[in-house]
């Protein structure tokens, strides 16, 4: 595999047809776009895992508040695993068989969401605040499961979404990413830690994630995260997050969090402190367990909303989960 983390995104990054891949059925090209409802206490994903070896896309929608935290609970999840991929399918541009689309309307900037059910539909203009960085992460911490290429941006989102028949306007910001690479699974053994990003202003934002420094850490172990990689904006100048540290304050006692702080460092020795209180959560898994929140930020003297990403390995998880129900192991 390329690893490919110094040079600059560019236009062509949003497609896959001016790389070259092997032949590797496992060969993933992934992106994530997210949106909130902050007044509903609601967080939203339109989540692609294109394949375009196996000629196939695993993708999905959900939707989320402070009451459901379950896929079979929550607002609204679906997830199909095979809607195949046509002839004129690319990276942020299909219509898929589980009534997902995408058109991109301009390269690294601005994109159109669509999703139809018979409960749930989305109309949503998606547009990035800034050229996404390229980030400098590397392998040390298990982050290579990413692929060679991994960017993140921040972005507004606008449109609406209808559920049950009841039409909700959306008019916020949040993230978006992309992955090219291989990805072949399952994975075991991954180290833990977290993706959080905030919006407070044009002048104030960052997305950061981190590792767990045990990879085994019980989930009361108060661990102190390491910074991986990331960006963050400090007075309206971007720049790569390259140290710093992240902690879980509070969680409940299934492992959810409740609050997080985190102190960045960037490449032009900036820091930037900031502490959350989660809203709702939702329990995702995939290549981690992810405790998937919706959170209120304090980002230096500025204040907006954001994203926790709680991750373990499931092993971790499940054990913690288990005692907390009294169940034992399995």
């Amino acid at each position: 595999m390329t690893i490919d983390t110094e040079r600059e995104i560019t236009p062509e990054d949003d497609s896959w047809r001016f790389h070259e891949r092997p032949a590797d059925p496992f060969w993933n090209e992934s992106g994530l776009f997210g949106f909130m409802i902050p007044e509903r206490k609601i967080d939203g994903y339109f989540y692609i895992w294109h394949r375009p070896n196996m000629n196939l896309t695993s993708a999905g929608v959900a939707l989320w508040d402070d009451k459901g935290m379950e896929s079979h609970d929550c607002l609204y999840s679906e997830w199909f695993h095979f809607n195949p991929m046509s002839a004129d399918t690319d990276m942020f541009d299909f219509k898929l068989t589980n009534g997902m689309s995408c058109r991109v309307i301009e390269p690294l900037r601005q994109y159109r969401l669509g999703y139809t059910s018979e409960t749930y539909s989305l109309d949503l203009l998606w547009t990035g605040a800034y050229p996404p960085p390229n980030l400098h992460y590397s392998g040390e911490h298990g982050f290579d499961i990413y692929g060679g290429v991994h960017y993140e941006q921040l972005g507004s989102v606008t449109g609406s979404i209808t559920l049950h028949g009841e039409t909700i306007s959306v008019d916020c910001h949040h993230f978006r990413d992309h992955s090219r690479g291989l990805r072949p699974g399952p994975a075991h053994n991954l180290p833990g830690g977290g993706f959080d990003f905030a919006w407070a202003s044009e002048e104030t934002s960052f997305a950061v994630t981190s590792a767990r420094p045990d990879p085994k850490a019980p989930v009361t172990a108060r661990s102190i995260d390491r910074i991986s990689y990331g960006h963050m904006t400090k007075d309206g100048l971007m720049a790569q997050v390259v140290d710093g540290t992240r902690e879980v304050l509070e969680r409940e006692s299934d492992g959810r969090p409740r609050r997080v702080v985190l102190h960045l460092i960037d490449e032009h020795g900036r820091e930037m402190h900031a502490q959350s209180q989660v809203v709702n959560c939702l329990k995702w898994h995939s290549i981690w367990h992810m405790q998937w929140c919706l959170a209120y930020w304090e980002v230096d003297c500025e204040s907006g909303w954001g994203e926790n990403q709680d991750w373990f390995d499931i092993d971790v998880i499940r054990a913690h989960q288990r005692r907390a129900m009294g169940a034992g192991q399995p």
